[in-house]
């Protein structure tokens, strides 16, 4: 019975050290908003240049209310093997927000753990955690910058209030 217990304490240590996730990590709770109620917006396609050509996602995201931030909704879509591509609306004008670290995001942590999201928010939080790789500029494939970012919203853009680097990477 003894080693039962050892094993099942091993297992739940090591699950536990394998997601990532440390007492330190930045909360949602940490980053909560109020959530507006608001009624679906109309897309403003002439807010970003981008807007146009992602017009069908966008607009059907921004049906589904607000899911993010308190007011805005983020839309996803795929961009390729293993790639997202997302874009905020703002659900009270209709603006759209391309961050450049959500261009082209790629999910490499599947091997470290199958149940990790790409993207993780809330209605409350203006925290994003992006797990595996942050895209646009700060893409950079010889020496890529894989792990947990935390990404915090201020209304046009994210800024990265921590990063837990993968594991052998």
């Amino acid at each position: 019975m003894r080693s039962i217990s050892l094993i099942l304490f091993l297992f739940l240590f090591f699950a536990y050290q394998a997601s990532g996730q440390t007492a330190d990590d930045p909360a949602f709770a940490k980053y909560k908003v109020r959530v507006e109620k608001l009624k679906p917006v109309t897309v403003d396609l002439k807010s970003h240049k981008n807007a146009r050509m992602f017009r069908t996602n966008l607009r059907e995201a921004a049906k589904g209310g607000v899911n993010f931030s308190g007011h805005y909704t983020i839309a996803t879509w795929g961009c390729g093997t293993n790639c997202t591509e997302s874009g905020v609306i703002d659900q009270r004008n209709g603006r759209v927000f391309f961050p450049r670290q959500l261009e082209g995001v790629g999910n490499g942590l599947a091997a470290w753990s199958d149940d990790l999201e790409t993207l993780v928010f809330k209605p409350e939080s203006n925290l994003l955690i992006l797990n595996g790789l942050v895209g646009g500029s700060d893409l950079n494939y010889t020496n890529p910058k894989q792990g947990i970012h935390y990404l915090l919203w201020n209304g046009s853009t994210f800024r990265e209030v921590k990063f837990v680097k993968k594991p052998n990477n």
